[in-house]
């Protein structure tokens, strides 16, 4: 088969066409991507620098979750602590009643109140809770990650373990007095205990009710005693050594809330930060892509009508030799 020879006008149209459709492709690609990197072909260097920013920036992400779930281990707690503070302050209430009361009878009345308030006070440190974490009951400890790689930046949320009566007595003749007395510290003789992270302890004496049995129940304090006086203003001094590491306990709680705050939204703003970088090397300008877009289409015109008038050059030389 003979080849064809092409005219130079011919030829260079043909390369123009060649170059603009080559340029029209990549140009139409950018603007349905919105990228003018999508691939490492295209720029390897902005190409994998935007991979890594963009895995830091999914390795904080992924621990958004975690983050919030924690916020809300902290709000279980403190509302815990503000409930259990409630319920301290009505003890209060219930001791300074008994202590202007001299009627045995009516202050062995108002300890067994006192003991329902006791046992109120340890099924909220139970009750709360947050998804098999409890800073109320144990002393659970909670790490929250924060780094985009595992340990690389964290908290420890550190509970302490508030310890109460498991019941109340049913023996008759003894009602509400505390019999069961859960973890009790006996050479402290407390019928309630809160145990610091630190080992620190805070005691309560629960209230015996009935005279008769006051060498029977470890970690409690005869109501019905004609030393009530003396015997239930320890137990006032109690309940404030008790009200007071509660709050030490919820400021310590709202210092950390205030920390996972501070680093959640610190890690917003660097995931925000690390997509634009990412962006910034590899998204197109639409507006100057559109503007492409427009010069292409005008030089593939002009392209076109130069080769058809090349070919009609060449249509004339014919006509002049036929």
């Amino acid at each position: 088969m003979t080849d064809v020879s092409l005219n130079s006008g011919i030829r260079s149209n043909l390369l123009q066409l060649q170059r603009s459709s080559a340029a029209f492709q990549t140009t139409t690609e950018r603007l349905a991507s919105g990228k003018k990197v999508n691939s490492a072909i295209d720029n390897p260097s902005n190409f994998f620098a935007a991979v890594n920013l963009t895995d830091r920036a999914e390795g904080l992400s992924s621990r958004l979750d975690g983050i919030g779930q924690a916020v809300q281990t902290v709000k279980a707690a403190d509302n815990g602590i503000s409930t259990i503070r409630s319920f301290v302050s009505a003890m209060k209430g219930v001791v300074n009643n008994a202590l202007g009361n001299t009627d045995a009878s009516a202050r062995a009345e108002l300890g067994r109140q006192f003991n329902e308030l006791l046992v109120q006070v340890g099924q909220t440190a139970k009750d709360s809770s947050y998804q098999g974490v409890n800073l109320l009951k144990g002393g659970d400890t909670q790490t929250v990650q924060f780094g985009e790689k595992f340990d690389a930046s964290t908290l420890d949320l550190e509970g302490f373990n508030v310890e109460g009566p498991a019941t109340l007595s049913a023996a008759a003749g003894d009602e509400g007095n505390i019999a069961d007395i859960a973890n009790a510290d006996a050479s402290a003789n407390f019928g309630f205990l809160m145990t610091t992270q630190d080992g620190d302890e805070f005691g309560i004496n629960g209230a015996l009710t009935n005279a008769t049995n006051t060498a029977a129940v470890d970690g409690s304090t005869d109501w019905r005693a004609s030393t009530y006086e003396a015997d239930l203003s320890s137990v006032l001094q109690q309940l404030e050594g008790f009200d007071n590491e509660l709050k030490s306990q919820a400021s310590n709680l709202s210092q950390n809330l205030a920390s996972i705050t501070i680093r959640e939204e610190f890690s917003n703003n660097m995931i925000n930060t690390l997509n634009e970088g990412a962006d910034k090397m590899t998204l197109a300008d639409l507006n100057e892509e559109g503007a492409n877009l427009l010069a292409l289409q005008t030089s593939t015109q002009l392209a076109t009508q130069s080769l058809s008038l090349a070919s009609q050059q060449s249509q004339g030389v014919l006509q002049l030799i036929g």
